[in-house]
């Protein structure tokens, strides 16, 4: 999927998005008072690869209604809400039926392949390996 498809999504689903400086952040996924937006720090971002993988995970929090306070401090309940975001993104950027006939390329390559950033490729493996999509071979030394 391309960069441009993400950002017809959010159009389409009325999220508007906003270039704010955020600290730490590269994105986040805001819905107050019914009205939805997505902020992205431009500024920390460099390539297409990671506006891509970031600009996936904040419609990941839309979709999958992945939302939290600003002022939430239960790490369980980010780390949660964070990983059902990435999951719809690498479901969407990296889905198991395309990765899988790409088995024989290495991260970087994969990375390049998808359009998204080594972390998301990363994500996507172990994700697809815990829920037994891939089958991980035990090593034996």
């Amino acid at each position: 999927m391309e960069l441009n498809t993400l950002y017809d999504i959010a159009e389409k689903e009325n999220i508007k998005i906003y270039n704010y400086n955020i600290d730490n952040v590269n994105g986040a996924f805001i819905n107050y008072e019914g009205i939805n937006a997505i902020a992205m720090n431009y500024k920390n971002i460099d390539t297409e690869a990671k506006e891509k993988s970031i600009l996936a995970e904040e419609l990941g929090h839309y979709y999958y209604d992945a939302t939290y306070s600003p002022l939430c401090t239960n790490v369980t309940l980010i780390n949660k809400q964070e990983y059902k975001a990435k999951k719809w993104a690498i479901k969407t950027l990296i889905p198991y039926s395309k990765l899988i006939k790409e088995y024989y390329k290495n991260l970087y390559e994969l990375a390049d392949e998808f359009g998204v950033t080594e972390e998301l490729i990363l994500f996507a493996y172990q994700y697809y390996v815990d829920n037994n999509y891939i089958r991980k071979e035990k090593s034996y030394e």
